[in-house]
């Protein structure tokens, strides 16, 4: 039982809710990289060139480059009227206007449903064997007593009901991510507002919420608080294939006002096995339910303190050798956490914070070869 618990807290998304009666205000900022070994590096666009005006250009050229993100997720307890609206009123330096108008999601009971030609029963669902190695640590050659092993047959027919529809909402294109049974969630990007963030946009100054169904509020963002530099990787050279059968050793540039950070690779091998490894020093039970999401400052210090992260001035990773030599793809996912500030006197309850992130494509047995010059014959 205990390990079909700690399977379902992996698979499961989370998100940090306050108690049941009480509306919360995140804003999130984020600085992001997506790389793929093996590509080479794009060259610098000539002067004048404006991706924005050229639609399916921006994903290929832009691929590397660092990136801006700003969202912002008001989670309030009932399902708001017809009319209910929010916006927020943000500092001139974000450069978005002085008014963000809030999208409102109201949830609705969802059904459970059985894949083509499959019947289901009333509250079964119908989940396939699936099989997850965990390894951990920093370390050349992978230590005593890894991986731990999970399998779906330890769990009981409720917890892999929640597990396939928490995997659903995931499907959707994002709804998890702003999704709680009975709840209202206003959120910003919008289609109507996109919040395209530009390179020297600043989240310094005040920021004040309005709306007209669960209270307003405002929070200022000091000096501290910022967009984080995003996490340039040094080591290993990402123009090239990476090799798995021996050690992987990941190096970046320090990065300032960081608190501590997490590094990540998941692969598949085959269609029933996965395969992960996590920076983490330790093995506990609650490092299998930690939402990587956007940690409260006080949770990234005490993960920093058990060594569940790394330090904030940590600029080197290793992993172990052979781990996912055998997978047909492994993907390679860091976070670094920043400072941020919030208010716990008020209805809604306010917070900021700051991340930055890198995904890796690393390759694996599905992508050999790609990218290779052929040999003249």
């Amino acid at each position: 039982m205990k390990k079909a618990l700690l399977l379902l807290a992996l698979l499961i998304p989370t998100a940090g809710f306050a108690a049941d009666n009480q509306a919360f205000l995140g804003m999130f900022a984020e600085t992001s990289v997506s790389k793929m070994a093996g590509m080479p590096a794009m060259p610098p666009l000539p002067p004048g060139i404006d991706l924005d005006k050229m639609p399916g250009m921006e994903a290929m050229m832009g691929m590397g480059a660092p990136k801006r993100q700003f969202n912002i997720r008001l989670w309030s307890p009932s399902i708001a009227p017809k009319e209910a609206f929010a916006y927020v009123t943000p500092p001139d330096g974000l450069k978005q206007g002085n008014r963000l108008d809030l999208e409102l999601y109201r949830p609705e009971p969802e059904k459970v449903e059985a894949a083509p030609g499959e019947k289901v029963k009333p509250g079964e669902v119908k989940v396939p064997e699936f099989t997850i190695k965990y390894y951990w640590g920093s370390s050349e050659k992978v230590k005593p007593g890894q991986p731990k092993v999970f399998s779906m047959g330890d769990m009981t027919p409720e917890q892999k009901r929640v597990m396939s529809e928490s995997a659903k909402r995931a499907r959707s294109g994002g709804e998890s991510y702003f999704y709680k049974p009975d709840w209202t969630t206003a959120y910003w990007p919008t289609s109507k507002q996109p919040g395209k963030i530009s390179k020297d946009a600043s989240l310094l100054g005040p920021f004040a919420l309005t709306t007209n169904y669960t209270g307003n509020v405002s929070i200022d963002c000091p000096s501290n608080v910022d967009f984080l530099a995003p996490i340039d990787m040094t080591s290993p050279d990402l123009t090239a294939q990476i090799e798995f059968e021996p050690p992987i050793k990941f190096v970046w540039k320090a990065i300032p006002n960081l608190l501590g950070s997490h590094a990540m690779i998941t692969g598949m091998e085959g269609m029933k096995t996965l395969v992960i490894w996590s920076s983490s020093e330790v093995w506990s039970e609650e490092m299998m339910s930690v939402d990587w999401g956007y940690l409260q400052m006080a949770d990234v210090r005490k993960y920093v303190e058990s060594t569940v992260m790394m330090k904030g001035d940590r600029t080197d990773v290793i992993v172990p050798e052979g781990i996912f030599k055998d997978c047909d793809m492994a993907n390679f996912k860091m976070v670094g956490y920043g400072p941020g500030v919030a208010r716990d006197n008020t209805q809604p309850l306010p917070r900021i914070q700051t991340k930055t992130t890198l995904s890796i494509m690393l390759g694996g047995k599905a992508m050999a070869g790609m990218g290779e010059v052929p040999s003249p014959p």
